[in-house]
């Protein structure tokens, strides 16, 4: 990304370093020591330990709605409250937003059938309308994650996997040793797996998600940072 810049235009770079992704600091950062730059990187270099400090510490966890309470050589995963506050905001919004989205579909109708003079106002309100209704239909999206996602937690101790999540709106506990969590890429998701069950996923292009959900994996198997396969 940076092999092409001057070294005037790298330092500038580094001046605006925190406006920039993480991936592009690290990117940045790599070009910098490749060329022995050592002019006024301190402060890249310090983002990017706190950041990957803040992912160590499993911070950023809390981006995916979930946060771990470490306990002795064992962790505990719970969603926040702020993540089910959120989703149950969603269902409102969207019941909200359906429910405009109808009138606007039944103004339509009746705007064919009805014998008053057309009107482009009242058709772009009309269309509106029903856009609304369909960003509704997404928000609705929050129903089931907050079904999937009531009353979970993961859990390992003493090498044993407690996972308890909703299969089928069924609360289920499972139990398993945590050779069986593994990672999985799939299209634009990383998933964490505990053999054939989905436990939490991230977003593959987002380098701060996916670099914490390795290192949950990582803690709760006690082992250095695991491969991520792909499919």
């Amino acid at each position: 990304m940076y092999k092409e810049k001057t070294y005037r235009e790298l330092i500038e770079l580094v001046s605006i370093h925190k406006k920039l992704t993480f991936q592009s600091q690290l990117d940045l950062n790599e070009e910098l020591n490749k060329r022995n730059i050592q002019d006024d990187i301190v402060d890249l270099e310090n983002t990017i330990k706190e950041k990957i400090s803040k992912i160590e510490n499993l911070d950023y966890l809390n981006n995916l709605g979930f946060k771990a309470d470490k306990f002795g050589d064992s962790i505990r995963v719970t969603r926040t409250d702020k993540a089910v506050l959120i989703d149950i905001i969603a269902i409102v919004l969207g019941i909200i937003f359906c429910l405009i989205g109808l009138f606007g579909i039944f103004g339509l109708i009746g705007s064919f059938s009805s014998e008053s003079e057309f009107s482009i106002l009242s058709l772009i309100t009309t269309i509106g309308m029903i856009a609304i209704g369909i960003l509704g239909i997404k928000f609705l999206s929050g129903i089931k994650r907050l079904i999937d996602y009531a009353g979970f937690e993961l859990l390992n101790n003493n090498g044993t996997i407690t996972l308890k999540k909703r299969f089928d709106t069924k609360l289920v506990e499972i139990q398993k040793n945590e050779s069986l969590l593994e990672l999985k890429e799939q299209s634009e998701l990383v998933t964490l797996k505990l053999e054939n069950d989905d436990i939490l996923s991230a977003n593959t292009n987002n380098i701060i998600q996916k670099m914490t959900i390795s290192e949950l994996t990582k803690r709760l198997k006690l082992l250095p940072t695991p491969c991520i396969k792909h499919s």
